[in-house]
């Protein structure tokens, strides 16, 4: 985890903002008990980086004109394609202090799925943990690759580390697997192809 460097700015209107974001600046803010509420520009590459070690929920350590402290990232806005940060909103936390917060869940195994002629019917992509921010992961994995027709997923299937525990209720469905109804219907044409024949 890299310290994020924040350079304070002044409230602008969004077409100062706009032009800043031009500049490879990405404007955010940050708040808490102790900082209160500081509008600040952060390095886009840098950032960037950032979320791609901690993740679009997690934390991070931060540095804003010699102030150092630790931040939980409480949402992270992206332009109408989705690929691009356009604002960032942190929460000032203590480092050691018990926070509840929610983090992605990493679904794996979903082409074994696939090969087996199912699909992944996904309710949940986030759960809520408790934790301190120095135990806080990035995301949990959820391995579906063993699934069969009407498997369900629930909270209680994700493995968490002994520092964290969950917030929301265990039998929460996250996905289920089902027959994919588009491989069917190809199963279909075939047979009664071979069967014109």
């Amino acid at each position: 985890m890299n310290e994020l460097i924040l350079n304070k700015r002044t409230k602008t209107t969004s077409n100062v903002a706009r032009k800043e974001s031009g500049k490879g600046k990405i404007p955010g803010v940050i708040y808490g008990k102790e900082i209160g509420s500081e509008p600040f520009y952060v390095d886009a590459i840098t950032l960037k980086k950032e979320l791609s070690v901690s993740g679009e929920h997690g934390v991070l350590t931060f540095d804003m004109d010699g102030k150092k402290g630790t931040a939980l990232i409480k949402q992270v806005q992206k332009n109408a394609f989705g690929h691009q940060v356009i604002h960032i909103d942190l929460e000032e936390i203590a480092a050691n202090a018990i926070m509840h917060t929610e983090i992605s869940i990493k679904v794996i195994g979903k082409g074994e799925l696939e090969n087996k002629g199912l699909m992944l019917q996904t309710q949940r992509d986030l759960v809520k943990v408790s934790c301190t921010a120095n135990n806080l992961p990035k995301d949990v994995e959820l391995d579906v690759s063993s699934g069969e027709a009407g498997t369900v997923y629930t909270f209680e299937d994700l493995k968490l580390g002994k520092d964290v525990s969950f917030v929301d209720d265990l039998s929460t469905v996250i996905s289920s697997v089902s027959e994919d109804e588009k491989q069917e219907e190809k199963v279909e044409e075939v047979v009664e192809v071979v069967e014109a024949k």
